[in-house]
């Protein structure tokens, strides 16, 4: 893994944030784009010299399997992302096994993915939730906590589900998913 971890640390080093680029008109919000991150990230990972494959597999459920490669060592490391549709049709499993595509793909590279006009300060507002508020595990969390290892993904699951804080029923699935996969060794 040492090798692998380097290579990590220099893609980190050389791969800039990637700006949203699409717009989701049901959420009024933006993301970056499957083929946008993919363009992205291209560069950083050939002067890292890794090796990005991104397959579907199933295993009573349909997962998004992303696996980074050391090109030089053969090191690699393995995130596994479900693909949740909500309808039963070929758009909504397009859309869905793009989503796990590029949310496995930020988790695993540690992609920093941001607005056009973020300067940083919304992450630095530090402000104690009030009383009656719930803070919420953010996409960037999220992402981060699924390329995590059993005990991030427990404290985060923990952390989340208690009193004043709060989890998209989505994500505290898909976690739970990862967790007993990683506890079973797949």
């Amino acid at each position: 893994m040492k090798e692998l971890i380097k290579a990590l640390a220099t893609f980190n080093d050389v791969c800039k944030p990637i700006v949203k680029d699409a717009n989701n008109p049901f959420f009024k919000s933006k993301y970056a784009s499957l083929d946008h991150i993919q363009s992205h990230i291209k560069e950083p990972l050939k002067i890292a010299g890794l090796v990005v494959i991104q397959r579907n597999i199933y295993d009573g459920q349909l997962f998004v399997e992303t696996k980074v490669i050391h090109a030089d060592s053969g090191e690699f490391e393995i995130s596994v992302f479900p693909v949740i549709v909500q309808k039963n049709d070929a758009q909504s499993y397009g859309s869905a096994v793009s989503y796990a595509k590029r949310y496995s793909l930020s988790g695993l590279l540690n992609l920093i993915i941001q607005d056009s006009d973020d300067d940083g300060n919304s992450a630095s507002d530090n402000k104690p939730a009030k009383k009656d508020e719930i803070t919420w595990l953010t996409e960037e969390q999220f992402n981060a906590t699924l390329a995590a290892d059993i005990k991030g993904i427990e404290a985060v699951l923990k952390k989340y589900s208690g009193d004043g804080f709060g989890i998209k029923k989505e994500w505290k699935n898909a976690l739970e998913i990862k967790l007993k996969m990683l506890k079973d060794g797949k």
